[in-house]
């Protein structure tokens, strides 16, 4: 049976009716009070809301007659009720009810006053954003005054004014617009509300189904959106302006002292960002940029994760371990524990450290997940709550976190401790030789910024210095020192001009080198449906050196052909000039494979080779050169460590297996002579690949070269991982020891040698 009330809502003073409030009504229940719907006041005040049984008819209400009704009027942006009828309830309501609300003018004006600048700070803001490309269209405009009328405010002195503007909107006055709004504490409701109305905003087809025309209607809006405007236009505006880096510079709002938390939850810079109505926004990101999934590079063969954390002793050794070789060969690595959302990349994954301890000619192997705070909340949840480096992060941040720190990269032994690293958060404290994870580490606190993943220990000093980079928001690079102790000193900001993808730099006896290269990272590129990383060629690569302990003021910046440096080999100072080795590609995708360039196979990836570069502090020139005559692909360079920031003879450095497409493979070690210019070639052999290399000296050694190189090996025939052990001062004989593996070793990035003496300092 059909119920229908009525009535009307007017100044008790006047008479006058009262348009645009918002009129609801309840029945009124022991359990819960049943909605029978909305409406909003005519022009004259009335209102009309017709229903049925099955509204109020509740599970525990089965013998109840007629309605026990009462109604609620809200002004137009429902934040204030302006009259109940709830403790004069109407008990069994009839099918025709009629209410009369008088409302006293003093009541309403005051809250007329707030609602109206509420909903004027709104108008605004939609104003804002559909003039965020330049241009307000007529549809949009047609738009924007309907929802004014719909308001009352289209003879509001303001709005009237900014309908009629024919110049844009400053982005900056969009954000003010955006924070008074907002307010200084906008709650998870504001957050919600602002999504909404920019969500009718963007809807742009004209076709409103009966659930969206429930939406606009709660909100106040016109029942169309404007039909001639773009799919998406504005969706896409609103996301550009919010997602701009200038922008975000000056919505960034940060105390100094506060950051380290955030660092160490991994949210970095977004977490004072006023970004939760991006978490709605987000879902809609739509990137088809990727020629293939990505998951089926990265996740198949040698690169799909391992899912067995194991312990074992008495490894198989094909040789004979050197007495002498004593401690912990470390690789870290990508291992995602479940499926991926979003789109994949490689650099995605939770960390996985795999470790051979080697002692008395024996070796025992372990591998164990880094525990860090996003890998323990998915394996509670059983699934990925994160998406990678190729999506939006989750603006949401849920258990606090935008992004999940993998600690996946590399690792470092500083001060006694091994730190597990990932460049856009904190480190993570590992245990030796049991790899358990002691948990984030700041430095008493101190870390105020990310944490690079090649951080540099000055063996003479003792000193760690190390740089952090900001994805979103400056500044996009801050620098720091850390004693011999391990005590951060200071962190200094650095100018640069855009947020770059910086992985690796280097350090000399008294500089440190920056590479400020064009791979930079703008988010609002999701929204145009583009990949957030890309190289862009027409900016400039630059080498930046600073005195060890400088600062801002300090640096000097020298530009080089246009290209991208990965990994640095090493870097020292001669007379003038300051000489840095590192592998070079002339542009680069990020291991993202692209159309064939004409080499031959369906695809290219990144060719790197390795380059010297002699920058002369006194003229201020840039000699660059191919590293001899050895044009051949190179990746991950290392060195004795011993002799970091200080002149070398001899590099080392994994060749890259061209061949083997699209994926980035390895086969093969590269001994660099820089005195002489020669070069010595080690072979894995064929369907064997590797990855980084460490360098174990020899204990009591003299000579640069008197160690041994370690690195973990993939036998694609026996389908076998091994890791090697190469006498460096016999580099193109047969491996001294071979140790079988009792797993399969997923391919990984960073390896790492700890002394057994170094581990023997360790500090808890």
């Amino acid at each position: 049976m059909p119920f229908k009330f009525t009535g009307r809502v007017y100044e008790s003073e006047s008479g006058l009716g009262i348009p645009n409030l918002i009129v609801e009504a309840f029945d009124k229940d022991i359990a819960k009070s049943d909605n029978l719907g909305y409406v909003k006041t005519n022009s004259q005040g009335q209102f009309e809301i017709t229903y049925t049984e099955a509204d109020f008819k509740s599970l525990f209400e089965r013998f109840e007659g007629n309605p026990d009704l009462y109604i609620v009027v809200q002004t137009p942006d429902r934040a204030k009720i302006v009259y109940t009828s709830e403790k004069n309830v109407r008990p069994d309501a009839s099918t025709d009810e009629y209410f009369d609300v008088p409302i006293s003018r003093s009541s309403f004006l005051a809250n007329k006053e707030e609602w109206l600048k509420n909903e004027r700070q709104l108008l605004k803001l939609l104003i804002g954003v559909a003039w965020i490309d330049g241009v307000l269209e007529p549809k949009e405009l047609e738009f924007l005054q309907r929802v004014a009328n719909e308001k009352g405010l289209a003879d509001d002195p303001e709005i009237k004014s900014l309908l009629s503007n024919k110049q844009p909107i400053p982005r900056d006055q969009c954000y003010c617009w955006l924070k008074a709004y907002l307010g200084n504490y906008p709650s998870e409701e504001d957050f919600q509300e602002l999504y909404e109305a920019f969500n009718a905003l963007m809807y742009s087809d004209g076709a409103l189904d009966e659930q969206e025309q429930e939406l606009i209607k709660s909100l106040n809006l016109a029942t169309t959106a404007p039909s001639g405007t773009r799919p998406n236009t504005l969706q896409q505006r609103f996301m550009g302006i919010l997602m701009d880096n200038e922008f975000l510079a000056n919505v960034l709002q940060m105390e100094r002292s506060s950051i380290a938390s955030d660092v160490a939850k991994g949210a970095g810079y977004y977490a004072r960002v006023p970004y939760g109505i991006l978490s709605h926004l987000s879902m809609t990101a739509n990137v088809k940029a990727l020629a293939e999934d990505m998951a089926d590079l990265y996740l198949t063969d040698n690169f799909a994760p391992v899912k067995q954390e194991v312990t074992a002793d008495n490894l198989t050794v094909i040789g004979e371990l050197p007495q002498e070789l004593s401690g912990m060969f470390l690789r870290n690595g990508p291992n995602p524990q479940f499926p991926p959302i979003g789109l994949h990349h490689w650099l995605d994954g939770d960390g996985m450290l795999h470790g051979v301890h080697i002692s008395n000619g024996k070796a025992s192997y372990r591998n164990r997940y880094i525990q860090t705070e996003g890998f323990l909340q998915e394996k509670a949840a059983g699934k990925s709550i994160w998406p990678g480096l190729l999506n939006l992060p989750r603006f949401d941040c849920p258990h606090g976190l935008m992004m999940k720190n993998t600690a996946n990269t590399a690792c470092v032994w500083h001060a006694d401790k091994l730190l597990a690293l990932w460049e856009a958060g904190a480190p993570y404290q590992i245990r030796l030789p049991d790899l358990e994870t002691v948990g984030v580490y700041t430095f008493g606190d101190k870390l105020a910024s990310t944490f690079t993943a090649h951080p540099k220990v000055d063996a003479v000093t003792g000193e760690m210095i190390v740089f952090g980079f900001a994805p979103i928001a400056p500044p996009y690079l801050e620098y720091s020192v850390v004693s011999q102790e391990g005590e951060l000193l200071r962190t200094v900001p650095i100018d640069i001009p855009a947020p770059v993808m910086m992985h690796d730099f280097a350090i000399t006896e008294n500089y440190t080198l920056f590479l400020d290269m064009p791979l930079t990272f703008r988010p609002m590129r999701i929204m145009l449906g583009q990949l957030p990383i890309k190289f862009e060629a027409e900016n400039p690569s630059r080498i930046g050196i600073l005195p060890r302990h400088g600062d801002n003021r300090t640096i000097r910046w020298f530009e080089i052909s246009t290209s991208m440096l990965y990994h640095v080999g090493n870097a020292w100072e001669e007379g003038d000039e300051v000489v840095l080795l590192s592998t070079r590609t002339p542009d680069t995708y990020l291991f993202i494979p692209q159309e064939d360039n004409g080499e031959g196979g369906d695809t290219e990836f990144e060719h790197f080779r390795m380059y010297r570069y002699r920058i002369n502090l006194v003229t201020g020139t840039v000699k660059e050169e191919l590293l001899n005559d050895l044009d051949v692909a190179t990746e991950f360079p290392r060195i004795n460590d011993d002799f970091t920031g200080r002149k070398t003879r001899y590099m080392y450095a994994s060749r890259q297996a061209t061949y083997m497409r699209p994926r980035l493979l390895l086969d093969g070690l590269i001994k660099y002579d820089l005195e002489t210019g020669s070069s010595q070639i080690h072979e894995f052999g064929r369907g064997r690949f590797g990855g980084d290399s460490a360098f174990a000296p020899r204990p009591g050694g003299t000579a640069e070269d008197d160690g041994w190189l370690l690195t973990m090996i993939w036998d694609a025939v026996e389908k076998r991982s091994e890791l090697w052990v190469i006498d460096a001062q016999k580099f193109t004989n047969e491996p001294v020891a071979r140790i079988l593996m009792p797993q399969r070793v997923p391919y990984g990035f960073h390896a790492a040698w700890i002394s057994e003496a170094q581990m023997a300092t360790q500090q808890s």
